[in-house]
């Protein structure tokens, strides 16, 4: 371990340093969730797929249906697998390619109202699907990139503008009707002439402190925001504004292991890119002392959840602190998990997980909250 590459003298006292942090905010940890509502999650045996007899390339996203069969997009093969409750393989749809029912970049599927599945492509296309794989239609969204399914001909998307990108709601002919969130390509970007002497933009964005353009959608719900504020707006299938999550809470500082945590990172990523050591001195100077606050969205039937950053990113053992609110909004409590999932349903969460070989499977868990009284 690196650690105990170094001096004796100075490994004791970098270890300590890093046990004394850690501990520390341990206990802040705890003492500031004991202040909130605690909500126990629990979790029951997990399901594991694709470890022995199916080997996935890469799992980007996973839905369920009404008769609880779960779907995985396997980003790499350009394919959709469609599972039963209990994990049985029923069939696959979908190969690269830029016909009907092909994929070239899918990175989210989704079931619709409707019943239908949408699986949702980097470059431009919706592609709509029975759930026994028949394919329906294809819409191409030029120029909207990370695109978002939000109700019949009306789907989410950002665009690249001069100064920065922004969050949009389109419809099916690629109109913009409305938007949102923006983030400045100063707080991740900088212009420097390189080796030659020609001006070059180099981008570097961590999501502990540049702001990401948040969405997540589930059933006839969606949630669209920014990781930097706690201000979440719930739209409805028509993209109307159903009700505002809102939380009080003052964004985190960076502490001192964290900020050289983060410098080191980024020194990493620019040296790996061959870039000129005055473009990461710069980017550096992009750090702020706080922290983002919102990490990600999840929507099941019943709930939105909202999963904040950790109190030590240099914490590889860290949990999230989740803010659990009905689909109306109104806050419920604070639970813990110690993962992100990819997905959330009425009665599972599903994982992505990599083996000591490198194998990429998926994890569904079956999860239970409390009973929730009229009180909270």
């Amino acid at each position: 371990m690196p650690l105990f590459r170094i001096g004796f003298r100075k490994r004791q006292k970098t270890a300590f340093l890093f046990f004394s942090v850690n501990l520390f905010f341990l206990g802040l940890s705890i003492l500031l969730y004991s202040q909130e509502r605690s909500i126990p999650l629990k979790l029951a045996t997990p399901l594991a797929i694709g470890r022995t007899d199916l080997l996935f390339s890469s799992i980007a996203s996973v839905c369920e249906d009404d008769q609880l069969n779960f779907y995985v997009l396997d980003r790499l093969e350009h394919k959709v697998f469609k599972f039963s409750p209990q994990g049985r393989l029923l069939l696959t749809f979908g190969q690269k390619g830029q016909g009907p029912g092909d994929f070239q970049s899918p990175a989210e599927i989704v079931l619709t109202s409707k019943g239908e599945l949408a699986v949702l492509e980097d470059l431009s296309y919706i592609s709509l699907f029975k759930t026994d794989g028949t394919f329906i239609r294809r819409l191409d969204l030029n120029g909207r990139l990370g695109l978002g399914y939000i109700g019949p001909d009306r789907f989410y998307g950002w665009i690249w503008r001069p100064n920065d990108q922004q969050q949009v709601m389109v419809d099916g002919q690629n109109k913009i009707l409305k938007t949102f969130h923006a983030v400045a390509r100063d707080r991740f970007s900088t212009t420097l002439p390189d080796e030659t002497g020609r001006l070059v933009m180099f981008n570097y964005s961590h999501e502990a402190y540049v702001p990401r353009l948040l969405f997540a959608h589930s059933g006839e719900l969606t949630a669209v925001g920014i990781s930097d504020r706690y201000e979440i707006a719930l739209l409805d299938e028509s993209g109307g504004i159903v009700s505002t999550i809102r939380r009080p809470l003052k964004p985190q500082k960076i502490n001192a292991v964290e900020k050289d945590y983060l410098e080191r990172e980024l020194r990493d990523f620019a040296k790996a890119k061959g870039w000129p050591d005055y473009v990461s001195r710069e980017l550096i100077k992009k750090i702020p002392q706080t922290k983002n606050q919102i990490s990600a969205i999840r929507i099941s039937r019943d709930y939105v959840f909202i999963f904040r950053f950790a109190m030590n990113e240099t914490d590889k053992s860290r949990s999230f602190f989740i803010d659990i609110f009905s689909r109306k909004g109104e806050f419920m409590g604070v639970a813990q998990l110690n993962d992100l999932p990819l997905f959330i349903s009425e009665r599972a969460m599903y994982f992505d997980r990599t083996d000591e070989s490198g194998n990429v499977f998926l994890v569904g868990t079956e999860y239970s909250l409390p009973k929730f009284n009229s009180e909270i």
